[in-house]
């Protein structure tokens, strides 16, 4: 590509995000619950007595004043009406004096001026963040791990900083691990369903390594969730089986995995541990079932199903409703069956509460678990004269180690990824929305010769080698949709799928790797072509269509990948001045 002679400026900031052609996306107190006496196990030993915890809260009601109540633009793709104004002169960064080749994705600030924010920020302490968990528990009777709303999630993103991000499988099984072994304590683990996100094979993959890793916790009861649900029922059944002698840990109440008489899904389950009886039984909300479409699965109302399994639970000392349901749906549950001393709810807030609340009108303690698996929630029982109960948020962060047995799964996971690929993953290019104003994608390289200076500075900011990134991880994530999408020019940031002629593979396409000028700009065929050979009118359309403002990237573009889920420490302000860049 040649030179053109600049008579005019051009702002050309860089941004932090994929796809200028999509949308702009901004995108403990102790409370009382009836124990029986431990009884000795043979599985495990009876815990010995506890002391009696008096409240240092009271659990606080709905209804009472002061409670803690958890709080429930398209992309321009025509010219602007008038090219960018230049900046003035003092707010422009001076264009270097020379062009040098700087190491590759080598940090332009220097120390003093770089963020201290994300990966690269420094020593990070998750207990100063999040707070100190289990502060003066004594050994419980037993723990009840309680957990839900998956949301497809398997771990945190680790290329924006594992450290500083909660959730994940591998973190979660380090706490029921530490509870069991560490601690002592017998524990049972519950979860409220909500493990799939979306539909299709990855969807079906990530499905089945959730389920493996929950049976190597030794999880004791799961209810089904709607977007579990959308898969395939034959998978459903195939993963969600009893294996051997050891029956299936999922249960409902009113689904019925090819129908009720089929027989292959409990409605009930009766938990014996350390001589506590905890009897649990799971229904999915009425709204949950308007998304069901599934002539292979049976549905009931869910009252009508809860008093059909009563009965059955009444030997239990403690009754748990794991209810896939909308906040509303589960309070009306828990008013309806007072029965009940533990309803867990997949509505609510993203976060569990710091204090727990009961249901107004009842003495049921409502358990809300958060999305994304981003933290657990786990009560404690006492015994003694006066049966007591801890609570107890957990924030799955970095205080608690990577499990190796979760890495292993987690790495058959990619490698079954990679053999797919994406045809075999059902993942196929969809037409790219500005081939007609702006072309076809041509790579970062065709940029560097007319735009030496901001092809400098991109050279120097970590999007230069964002694509190594996924090679660095352990196991590395090259190959899977979900975490190419932001390293890469050419795909959808948020649905996982590439444009034609976006990336599809290191062999094909290397020119496409990284976040690269086209991510921010969009493809640069046509501007390419009219600096070549074009009219001075198809010059100056094409480079008003390739311009993107601060503004824009201030509004949103940015977000589409530097989103909570992959960036939380991500702040503007903060991090523009790292690609910040104008033509002269």
């Amino acid at each position: 590509m040649t030179k053109h002679p600049r008579s005019k400026p051009w702002l050309l900031p860089g941004s932090l995000l994929l796809a200028a052609a999509l949308p702009l996306v901004v995108g403990c107190p102790q409370g009382e619950l009836p124990l029986p006496a431990p009884e000795a196990e043979s599985s495990e030993a009876a815990p010995p007595p506890v002391a009696v915890l008096e409240p240092e809260q009271p659990v606080v009601p709905e209804e009472s004043p002061g409670k803690i109540v958890p709080p429930e633009p398209p992309y321009a793709t025509e010219a602007p009406a008038q090219p960018v104004a230049e900046p003035a002169a003092a707010d422009r960064p001076a264009p270097p004096t020379a062009i040098e080749e700087p190491p590759l994705g080598e940090n332009p600030l220097r120390a003093e001026q770089r963020p201290r924010k994300g990966k690269k920020g420094g020593d990070f302490d998750p207990i100063a963040v999040h707070g100190p968990i289990f502060v003066d528990w004594t050994r419980p009777a037993l723990a009840v791990v309680i957990t839900g709303r998956q949301d497809g999630y398997l771990e945190p993103c680790g290329c924006a900083g594992l450290d500083r991000m909660k959730g994940g499988m591998s973190r979660r099984h380090s706490l029921f691990r530490q509870l069991r072994h560490e601690r002592g304590w017998p524990t049972v683990g519950l979860d409220v369903g909500g493990i799939a996100r979306d539909y299709g094979k990855q969807a079906e993959l990530k499905f089945h390594v959730v389920v493996d890793s929950m049976r190597t916790m030794q999880y004791d009861a799961v209810t089904h969730g709607a977007a579990d649900l959308r898969l395939p029922t034959a998978e459903l059944v195939a993963v969600t089986a009893g294996a051997g002698d050891q029956p299936s840990m999922f249960l409902s109440a009113n689904v019925g995995l090819f129908g009720f008489d089929a027989g292959l899904t409990a409605t009930h389950r009766i938990i014996e541990k350390a001589g506590v009886k905890l009897g649990v039984t799971g229904v999915l909300g009425a709204e949950s079932q308007q998304g069901i479409h599934n002539p292979e699965i049976e549905l009931a109302e869910a009252e009508a199903a809860i008093e059909k399994v009563l009965p059955d639970l009444q030997q239990a000392d403690f009754h748990v409703l794991l209810a896939h349901a909308t906040m509303a749906e589960t309070k009306a549950l828990a008013r309806k069956f007072p029965v009940f001393d533990i309803v867990v709810t997949a509505g609510g807030a993203a976060e569990p509460p710091v204090e727990p609340r009961r249901v107004e009108g009842t003495d049921t303690l409502l358990i809300e678990v958060g999305e994304k698996g981003m933290d657990a929630v786990v009560l404690g029982l006492y015994n003694g004269a006066e049966a007591r109960w801890r609570y107890q948020r957990v924030p799955l962060d970095a205080r608690f180690p990577q499990s190796p047995e979760m890495h292993m799964l987690l790495t058959a996971y990619q490698h079954q990824v990679a053999s797919l690929g994406f045809s075999g993953l059902g993942i196929r290019p969809a037409p790219q929305p500005l081939r007609e104003t702006h072309g076809e994608y041509v790579g970062s390289q065709s940029c560097e010769s007319c735009h030496e200076p901001a092809y400098l500075q991109w050279r120097r900011t970590p999007h230069a080698r964002a694509f190594q990134t996924l090679l660095d991880q352990d196991p590395p994530r090259q190959f899977d949709p979900e975490c190419i999408s932001c390293h890469v020019v050419g795909w959808h940031p948020t649905q996982y799928f590439p444009y034609e002629g976006g990336y599809m593979s290191l062999e094909e396409t290397p020119h496409l790797t990284d976040v690269g000028c086209e991510s921010c700009h969009g493809p640069g065929g046509n501007h390419n072509r009219a600096e070549l050979r074009g009219s001075d009118g198809e010059k100056e359309r094409y480079r008003k269509l390739m311009v993107v403002t601060k503004e824009q990237s201030r509004d949103g573009q940015c977000a589409t990948c530097h989103d909570l889920d992959n960036s939380p420490d991500f702040d503007f302000d903060t991090y523009w001045p790292q690609v910040e860049h104008y033509e002269y």
